[in-house]
């Protein structure tokens, strides 16, 4: 019994001195790394910080070049602007100057194209009347001719007429002659023509014969004459003058 409690006061020392170097084994890992952590943190807050402080001073260096950057691209437009500002004054001014000229140029050549119309008009103008007189003397001589032909035409109808009346009053006398017996008197000779002028004037008055002597017969009842009917005259055969 007693090397058994020996061994196992010996296991039981052994144990506990197990456990008091776990113990401190634990405690000190615990410090190493509660150790590690604290200086883990404080590396990286340094670093955070000096990350902070390099790019505010890289901010600050690019907001300054953009600064810059922007002025300088501002006074370059500012520059281009004032460029273009006179090109385009120029312009007007060159485009304002050629418009006066092409308004007096158009104004020029309407008041030309004006005068040459107003004397094309005069000149068709003057035409047109002298074109009219022209025209009016020659339908005053054509109507000038178209009456002397109708006076002339007239002249011979009338001349017509009296040698038909006077044939046909010598075949009457003649019929009345052989109807009562009495010798036949011969035809009486036609009139002798008529010049157009001596037409114009009024045919003399014809006279009559002198009646033959009464017998103590009784008179025969003449036949009655019947005359022809005169044609119809054609409203187309008219005479119209050309003008």
């Amino acid at each position: 019994m007693g090397r058994f409690t020996e061994d196992m006061g010996r296991l039981r020392d052994e144990i506990q001195s197990d456990r008091i170097a776990r113990q401190t084994l634990i405690a000190d890992t615990r410090q190493e790394v509660t150790d590690a952590a604290h200086a883990f943190i404080s590396n990286l807050k340094g670093s955070v910080e000096s990350l902070q402080a390099n790019f505010r001073e890289e901010h600050a260096d690019m907001a300054e070049a953009a600064r810059a950057d922007r002025n300088a691209f501002l006074a370059r437009l500012g520059g281009a602007v004032a460029d273009i500002r006179v090109a385009a004054a120029s312009r007007q001014a060159a485009v304002r100057d050629m418009l006066a000229e092409t308004a007096a140029t158009s104004r020029a050549d309407r008041e030309q194209a004006a005068a040459a119309i107003r004397n094309d008009v005069a000149q068709m103008q003057e035409g047109f009347r002298q074109a009219r007189g022209v025209m009016a003397m020659d339908v005053k001589a054509a109507g000038q001719s178209f009456v002397s032909e109708i006076v002339h035409a007239v002249a011979d109808i009338q001349q017509q007429t009296q040698q038909l009346v006077g044939d046909f009053a010598g075949e009457r006398s003649a019929a009345r002659q052989a109807w009562r017996g009495a010798p036949a008197k011969p035809a009486a000779a036609p009139a002798p023509a008529v010049s157009p002028k001596a037409a114009d004037k009024p045919a003399p008055k014809a006279q009559h014969k002198a009646a033959a002597p009464k017998e103590s017969t009784p008179k025969p009842v003449e036949p009655a004459v019947v005359k022809d009917p005169q044609p119809p005259r054609d409203s187309g055969d008219a005479f119209t003058p050309e003008l």
